[in-house]
């Protein structure tokens, strides 16, 4: 009897192997042929299981950024310096181009912390982003928070559309606004899965937030239950040659987090189907059939 459940035992550890391998084989052959540069991790919070390409790799973040700056401004409200209930007038002068409401919206509006926190997140909205980096003390501090939860290899290196030189400009010639990695996106997303990010309190603020993301065409697009039985915090990026999502997804059977940076991409059209978005979520679709199925 006990030999027998060894080797039940064995043939399903063996065939978890055989079913990691062909996940991590399919999206080798997927990234390959992506016309792009490729990072991608993901981890099943149920039993460890991960899948890792590139995952140590520097990226842009682009917008993937202002999920930092969200932990730092609740890391600013948990320490009295702010409440979401404070006002900022938004003016003219803090206006900038890209993705967001606020470039439309008048001179002399007032908005909550809360307020900018919403559209930073579910609209991308760069005007609140750069408002909210103002707020908590500018770049260096984002970045100060995010080396405090052990992570060196991310960090704030602008505001968006700033010209203004930082310490740090080599890195911001490269990686624009944020840089980070596949893994250390993930890990962040992990430590606000376990609510340890400020406090259990604030981390569930944040990942409730985050579940309302307007931009749904990468890591949610074939998943077949989306907003009915699965749940996706997640924040997108985006430039011309960058596409970029983090996302963690809540199903019935598993939850898990991936996390999947594209970069020197050659199809750069501000399209649905742009090819960098439709590969994302090929392998969004393959980690679920992996994860969950």
């Amino acid at each position: 009897m006990r030999k027998s459940i060894f080797v039940f035992g064995a043939v399903l550890l063996l065939a978890g192997a055989i079913r990691a391998q062909s996940l991590r084989d399919s999206v080798a052959a997927m990234a390959r042929a992506f016309k792009g540069d490729v990072g991608i991790y993901a981890v099943n919070l149920r039993n460890g299981d991960t899948l890792s390409y590139n995952a140590d790799k520097k990226f842009p973040t682009a917008s993937v950024i202002k999920i930092f700056v969200l932990g730092k401004l609740y890391q600013e409200v948990s320490r009295g310096r702010l409440s979401m209930n404070d006002e900022v007038v938004l003016h003219d002068s803090d206006k900038v181009p890209g993705s967001g409401i606020l470039l439309f919206m008048h001179d002399g509006m007032k908005l909550t912390l809360n307020d900018l926190a919403w559209l930073m997140i579910n609209m991308s909205d760069n005007v609140a982003a750069n408002l909210l980096t103002d707020e908590v003390g500018g770049v260096g501090k984002v970045t100060d928070f995010i080396r405090s939860l052990g992570l060196t290899r991310t960090a704030e290196l602008a505001r968006i559309f700033d010209k203004r030189v930082y310490a740090d400009s080599a890195e911001r010639k490269i990686y624009g606004i944020g840089v980070s990695t596949p893994r250390e996106a993930a890990e962040y997303l992990a430590m606000l899965y376990k609510g340890e990010v400020v406090s259990p309190q604030s981390s569930k603020a944040m990942v409730d937030l985050m579940k309302y993301q307007f931009y749904d065409t990468s890591i949610p697009r074939f998943l077949p239950t989306y907003r009915d039985t699965i749940e996706i915090a997640h924040k997108t990026g985006a430039l011309d040659a960058t596409r970029n999502d983090c996302a963690i997804i809540f199903t019935p059977g598993t939850n898990y987090i991936l996390c999947v940076f594209t970069t020197h991409n050659k199809d750069q059209r501000w399209i649905t189907d742009n090819s960098a978005e439709v590969f994302i979520a090929n392998v969004s679709k393959l980690v679920y059939r992996r994860f969950v199925k």
